[in-house]
């Protein structure tokens, strides 16, 4: 079950918790609550509690992420601004750079990956400063 914890958004946390007694429909209705919120923000994922390389669903939840994936993604696009992997093996960082396609072109958004949770949250501090008037996207700054 992903569980999400917005205490300190717009920096978002996501847990993965197998034994949670929450619902697929509560993980929906969380992550559509945060994008309700209209604000852009960043999910930090931890390494260690995620394990996403391994978490699987079964064929109807799968289907169901789709669907409710493509229903939202322009929103998706405009408000999460990347899920941050936290991985601290740089072998298992490697090897997630074909998961990282998939899931961008799956969610709509990036996913980074970071080798620390300080890289992690500098990363998304940069990710939510807003363009100052004398810089244009694109331009280094």
């Amino acid at each position: 079950m992903m569980l999400l914890n917005t205490a300190t958004f717009p920096i978002v946390r996501l847990s993965y918790d197998q034994g949670s007694a929450g619902t697929a429909d509560e993980a929906f209705a969380a992550f559509e609550a945060l994008l309700d919120r209209g604000k852009p923000f960043v999910i930090i994922g931890q390494g260690a509690n995620a394990d996403i390389d391994e978490h699987e669903h079964d064929p109807g939840e799968q289907r169901r992420l789709a669907l409710w994936s493509k229903k939202h993604k322009p929103r998706l696009r405009e408000f999460v601004k990347a899920l941050i992997y936290v991985e601290p093996s740089r072998t298992k960082r490697l090897g997630m750079r074909a998961f990282q396609i998939v899931s961008e072109k799956f969610w709509g958004y990036p996913m980074l990956i970071a080798a620390s949770e300080a890289e992690a949250l500098e990363t998304a501090q940069a990710l939510l400063k807003p363009l100052s008037p004398s810089r244009r996207p694109g331009e280094a700054g």
